[in-house]
């Protein structure tokens, strides 16, 4: 049986596996629209799970008239209206972005996702500009304008 310590059999690596060098790496890489569109893509869903978690455990205050209106006082204020903002980016990306993937998948147009993610950047930005505004206005925005 080969030893790990056997320099014939341990593995050659062109740099040493240390934090520092990992970090150093990932830096370097050269982030290409696909891997940015991978990354929110699950960054998103990632966030809908938390969500959605957040928000069964919330639904249990529906046995307690007591508790369910102390919960609502709280979702009106203004940290859950970002996080009520935040909620409509994700979705917004999420559902644009999956349209996208299907479009490629099954109709294959595959030479054109370059612009596909940034017409889905744009189309996200639009829809979260302007069904956010309601959502952020009273809050944020309205108080500094009186």
């Amino acid at each position: 049986m080969p030893s790990i310590e056997n320099p014939k059999t341990a593995a050659k690596l062109p740099y040493a596996a240390t934090f520092q060098n990992a970090i150093q790496r990932i830096l370097s890489y050269n982030w290409r629209t696909g891997m940015w569109a991978w990354i929110l893509h699950r960054g998103s869903g990632i966030g809908m799970v938390i969500y959605l978690t957040i928000h069964v455990f919330g639904l249990r205050a529906l046995y307690d008239p007591v508790q369910f209106d102390a919960l609502m006082s709280t979702y009106r204020s203004p940290l859950f209206k970002i996080g009520e903002f935040a909620l409509l980016a994700i979705v917004t990306y999420h559902s644009i972005n999956g349209f996208r993937i299907v479009m490629v998948d099954f109709l294959g147009w595959s030479p054109k996702q370059k612009k596909m993610f940034y017409a889905t950047l744009a189309l996200s930005a639009l829809i979260i500009l302007l069904g956010g505004y309601p959502i952020i206005a009273p809050y944020f925005i309205t108080p500094f304008i009186k």
